[in-house]
C-alpha cells in the first residue's frame, strides 16, 4: 500500500499501517525543518519505502531515478554508534532526508544541463564520502536531541584514534580500509570535522557549500570560496583541538587511577555483547572478523585465549 502526504509517498507492507501513520507525521515535520536548513525544496514528493527484512537498523537514500528513501523498521541495538536517540524514526528520517536535499541541490549551468540530460546530472553526488555521510550525520545531531555527534560510543572511537596516534589522514576520511573503524570514519570523523568547520566559520556555511558546489565543477571543491581557506589548515586545527580535548580527558582519568585491562580479542575483529555465565566462570561474546567472518567466542576462567564455539 502507499500513503500520500503533501511531500512523501509512503509505501509499506501489510500490518504496518499504524507505523506508516506515525512515519507520515514525523516525515512532514522533518521536511519542514530540513528544507529550511538546506534552503532547498524538491518539486515532487519523495518516495519513502518501509521494509522489514532484518534486525539491523539501517536506511539509505538515492536520487535516481527519483528521490527515494528506504527505511528498515528496526531500532538500533544499545552497542551501536546509532544508539543515542530520542525518537529513532525522527533521527533516521532526518539523516536520510538530509541526503536527498544535499545530493539533489543543483544550480547554474549544471541545472540547465539537467533539463537537457536528466537527473543523471548531479554535482553534489561527486563529493567526498566524508562530506556526504558526515553532513547527514551532522544534521541528525543538529536537528535531534541525540545523534552520533553526541554518542559516547562515537567519542570513544575518536578518542582512541587520537590517543593511540591512529588519527585518519584527511585523504582517508572516507574510510576505505578493513581495519576498524572502517566505513564508520566517514560518519563519525566526517561529522566531527564538519561540526568543527561550522563552529569556526558560520552557522549556515554548509548550506552555502551545498548550493555553491551544486553549480560548480565536479571534483573541484570550492572550499576557499565558501569557507575562506582550504580543508588542509582546517584539518590540522581540528586535529590539534581533538588532541587537546581528549588528552585532557585521559589525564583526568589517569589522575583518578586506571583499572588494569587485558585485550582478549585479536584487535582486528569487531567484538560485542560480552556476557558472563551464571557461575561467573565463563565469558561469551560475538565477533565479526573482516577475513574469518562471524563467530561466537568463549573464554573460560584461568585460560589466556578464548575458544571459538
Amino acid at each position: 500500500r502507499t500513503m500520500e502526504t503533501p511531500h512523501f509517498n509512503i509505501t509499506f507492507h501489510q500490518g504496518e499501517a499504524a507505523l506508516a501513520e506515525e512515519v507520515a507525521t514525523i516525515a512532514e515535520a522533518v521536511w519542514a525543518k530540513m528544507t529550511k536548513e538546506f534552503d532547498s525544496y524538491p518539486k515532487r514528493p519523495t518516495e519513502l519505502v518501509l521494509i522489514d527484512p532484518t534486525d539491523m537498523a539501517n536506511g539509505y537514500a538515492m536520487t535516481l531515478p527519483v528521490n527515494t528513501i528506504v527505511i528498515f523498521v528496526t531500532s538500533p541495538s544499545e552497542d551501536s554508534t546509532l544508539s543515542l536517540y530520542a525518537d529513532w524514526t525522527d533521527t533516521i528520517l532526518t539523516h536520510e532526508y538530509a541526503h536527498i536535499l544535499h545530493l539533489d541541490t543543483i544550480e547554474g549551468l549544471p541545472k540547465l544541463l539537467r533539463y537537457a540530460f536528466g537527473r543523471v546530472i548531479n554535482i553534489n553526488r561527486a563529493s567526498p564520502g566524508w562530506i556526504i555521510e558526515g553532513l547527514a550525520t551532522f544534521q541528525e545531531t543538529r536537528h535531534t536531541p541525540g545523534g552520533r555527534g553526541r554518542s559516547n560510543i562515537a567519542h570513544m572511537i575518536k578518542r582512541a584514534a587520537v590517543l593511540e596516534d591512529q588519527f585518519p589522514p584527511l585523504g582517508n576520511l572516507d574510510g576505505f580500509q578493513s581495519a576498524p573503524p572502517g566505513g564508520n570514519l566517514r560518519y563519525l570523523f566526517g561529522q566531527d570535522f564538519i561540526q568543527y568547520i561550522a563552529d569556526n566559520t558560520r552557522e549556515d556555511v554548509w548550506t552555502d557549500w551545498v548550493h555553491t558546489y551544486g553549480g560548480w565543477i565536479p571534483f573541484w571543491l570550492p572550499t576557499k570560496r565558501v569557507m575562506g581557506k582550504r580543508f588542509v589548515p582546517f584539518y590540522r586545527e581540528w586535529h590539534s583541538e581533538l588532541k587537546e580535548r581528549y588528552g585532557a580527558q585521559a589525564d583526568e582519568v589517569r589522575s583518578l587511577g586506571e583499572t588494569p585491562t587485558r585485550l582478549i580479542s585479536d584487535g582486528i575483529a569487531s567484538c560485542m555483547g560480552p556476557t558472563w555465565s551464571p557461575s561467573g566462570e565463563q565469558l561469551v561474546y560475538s565477533c565479526a572478523h573482516p577475513v574469518d567472518g562471524a563467530s561466537i567466542q568463549l573464554l573460560k576462567e584461568g585460560e589466556e585465549e578464548p575458544q571459538e564455539e
